[in-house]
This record gives C-alpha cells, structure tokens and sequence, in this order.
C-alpha cells in the first residue's frame, strides 16, 4: 500500500479551480509560483509565492503552497510550519489538503497516531478525500505493525532477560554447592583430625591401664617392685674406702712382709 502524495498535477488544478476561489480571484504571482513549480524550479516557486504574500498579506492558501514547494525541495521542516499555516484557512479545500500534507510528513517520520489524526481532520473536512482514506488506512496497518513487532521485541528481550537471570541463578547455585562441598571436606578433614587425635588419647590411656593392672597383679602376688638404687658420689666414695680396706694389697703393695720359703 503506497503512499499517495499531492502530485503536480494536482497542484495545477488547484490554481485553476478552488486555490483561485479561496483568494477570492486569480493572482499573477501565484498563478507564475504555481507553473515554475510544475516545470521543477522550485527557488522560482518560493520566490514567486514570496512576492504574493507581500501583496495579499499572510495567507494560509499562499502557506499551502509554499509548503508543497518546499517539500519538493526536502526541507521537510519548514514544509511542515507551511501546511500547520495552511491548515487555518477557512476553505475546505485548503484546510483539508494542509491537514493531508501534515499527515504524510508524519507517516514518512513513522509518527502513526499524529498522522492518523490529521488523516481524521482532512475527512471531517472533505469527506470524499480518496487519497486521505488510503493513507489512513496505511497508517493504521502501519501502526498495528509496529506494535506487533515491538510487543515481538519486548518478549524477546524479555525471554532473554529470563534466560540470563536463570543462567546467573544456576550460576549462584553451582557456586553455593561448591562452597558447601568445600565446607564439608574441611568439616570432614577436621572430623577425621579429631578421631585420630582421640585414637591417640585412648591408646594412650589404654597403655597406663594395662601398665597398672601388671602393677597390681605383682602386688597381688606379694611381689614387691625393687627400688633402684640411687647412689650418689658420697655413698660411692665410701664403698670405694671400704673395698680398699679389705683388700690385702693396697696400693699395689703388699701390707706385710711375707717370708719366702724357698729361693728359687
């Protein structure tokens, strides 16, 4: 469904009809604006409608047409403050075509509800606008499409954005089950720690029962542990003295003089 935009065509049957009526007669500056814009000279066009309005005065008929000029030129913006001019004419016609212009300006720029409602105003103003009809009908698929797709992209996005929270999710789970199997091998070293360290103890104290039960059987049986002596450098000194008095040679020497039966 293209969009159907004012021709030059129109705009030739507009200055021999109902443009001639909106100024109440034919003006030579318009009617001269009007052919340099059929024949694609626009400058010539602008200047054109330029000098009318120093004659007529700001008329929102001469804005119409200057804006047609302007958007054949590409200044989409200075079109647009043209036909929003045009569109306080009091001429159904006018209004209505101003209302239309403004309306594809806004379908070119995909502003949908802005351009249905001057598609709206230039039907209330002219209902038998086929070219309005089509348009609007354009900008109301146009707008549905939109919709579609963005409430497409909005439950993508909106899909990815849960898939990524899921992923982060299992993420954080993977990381907690490793810390808590980390935790549980520390808890189980400690553990194990803990039992050989008691395995010891009561090795330990199994080793000072079974000494004290041998303990207590010799003393069951009248056997009295033998203490072990304990001697100090005194004591040993005085069995020293004492050896040396009983020993008939002391100091290497003889005590007494023996008598020798026999020489040999």
């Amino acid at each position: 469904m293209p969009l159907v935009s004012t021709s030059k065509l129109l705009a030739a049957v507009l200055a021999a009809g109902w443009l001639a009526e909106a100024l109440a007669g034919k003006n030579s500056d318009v009617e001269a604006g009007i052919a340099a814009y059929n024949s694609g000279d626009h400058e010539a066009a602008l200047a054109a409608y330029a000098a009318a309005e120093a004659e007529l005065g700001e008329r929102p008929e001469i804005f119409y047409n200057r804006g047609l000029a302007l958007i054949a030129k590409g200044d989409k913006d200075e079109a647009r403050k043209a036909f929003e001019r045009g569109t306080e004419s009091t001429h159904p016609d006018v209004h209505a075509s101003s209302e239309y212009e403004l309306g594809n300006l806004d379908l070119d720029a995909e502003a949908f509800d802005p351009a249905i409602e001057h598609y709206i105003k230039c039907l209330k103003a002219k209902p038998d606008h086929a070219n309005a009809k089509w348009n609007l009908e354009l900008a109301l698929l146009k707008k549905k499409q939109k919709e579609e797709e963005e409430k497409k992209k909005q439950e993508e996005e909106k899909k990815d954005q849960e898939n990524k929270d899921e992923q982060k999710q299992d993420e954080q789970k993977q990381d907690e089950q490793k810390q808590d199997e980390q935790k549980q091998d520390e808890q189980k070293q400690d553990e194990q720690k803990q039992d050989e360290q008691k395995q010891d103890e009561q090795k330990q104290d199994e080793q000072k029962q079974d000494e004290q039960k041998q303990d207590e059987q010799k003393q069951d049986k009248g056997e009295q542990p033998q203490p072990q002596p304990q001697l100090d450098k005194a004591d040993l000194d005085k069995a020293l003295e004492q050896l040396d008095a009983e020993d008939n040679f002391q100091l290497d020497r003889p005590a007494r003089q023996i008598r020798v039966e026999k020489d040999w």
